[in-house]
């Protein structure tokens, strides 16, 4: 059996993970399986520079803004949690309710702020092909306001709530949330920098670590067979290719390295890159 099998078998796919989790540290994240997903821990920060980003493919330039950040909306418990935000793609500034950016659920393969930008604009879309222009109805989750100069504040064209600046947050829980995820991020981007992949790429491969990691403290050292298929799942699912694959090209050096250049597309590198640094470094394996 060629080393290339060996990358989804138990023994290779425990001493991967664990060497990934070692690379990485450990941190935040979620399983790599598709499905489900929401943001429960996402920054104002994030969700405003995943905006940017989905943005910043579109042909009329747009970009977001932020302009205030926690917002005092009412003086109710659990309504402060706001911001605003210059909206350059319908040219109107929005309040956005942090708890409701939090709860968006949306489909991919892990937690991340790309794909809650991305759902947050296809709910935007349709509510204003419903007719609801100026955000939900009652302005419950986001809505566009306008400056009232005379106040110094916003008011929301929906509520008529006002939004006024507040100095910091004293959400311990809040805070440790987000310096969590600030963490997992920072590490996605090391191994997106040294092993030359994208980010998206980087944070799967964070997840797994992670996932391996618990895995091994919670087995003692020693993963069970439902373990060993849980890793090899996500990483089929993180490479592109099936076990299945993998095995017919054990002993064909073609088929190989065409299942080389399947994965480095799948992960958007270089064969070269992956066969001579990502699995070597990054997994511990050589090909023959």
């Amino acid at each position: 059996m060629s080393i290339v099998s060996k990358l989804f078998k138990g023994a290779a796919v425990l001493s991967a993970a664990t060497m990934l989790a070692a690379c990485t540290g450990g941190g935040g994240g979620s399983t790599s399986t598709y499905g489900a997903y929401y943001s429960p821990t996402a920054s104002v920060s994030q969700f405003v520079s995943a905006l940017n980003s989905i943005e910043g493919y579109n042909a009329d330039g747009s970009y977001v803004e932020l302009y205030t950040d926690e917002t005092i909306r009412s003086t109710y418990a659990g309504e402060d949690d706001w911001f605003v935000i210059y909206d350059d793609k319908y040219n109107e500034y929005k309040a956005v309710s942090l708890q409701y950016i939090r709860s968006i659920v949306y489909y991919d393969y892990y937690s991340n702020a790309t794909s809650l930008a991305r759902e947050f604009r296809s709910i935007e879309r349709d509510d204003i092909n419903f007719g609801d222009i100026n955000g939900d109805f009652w302005g419950d989750d986001y809505e566009v306001v306008d400056y009232d100069y005379w106040t110094n504040t916003f008011i929301g064209r929906n509520s008529g709530f006002q939004y006024e600046d507040e100095a910091a947050t004293t959400d311990v829980s809040l805070m440790t949330a987000e310096l969590e995820q600030k963490e997992f991020i920072k590490k996605a981007a090391n191994v997106s920098f040294a092993f030359n992949v994208g980010i998206e790429t980087s944070m799967s491969l964070v997840t797994l670590g992670k996932k391996a990691e618990e895995l091994v403290k919670k087995s003692g050292g020693e993963l069970t067979t439902a373990d060993e298929l849980a890793l090899t799942n996500d990483l089929q699912k993180l490479t592109g290719v099936s076990l299945a694959e993998v095995m017919a090209a054990a002993n064909d050096q073609a088929a190989q390295d065409d299942l080389v250049g399947k994965i480095a597309d799948k992960i958007g590198t270089s064969a070269s890159n992956l066969e001579n640094k990502i699995l070597p470094e990054l997994f511990g394996l050589q090909l023959q």
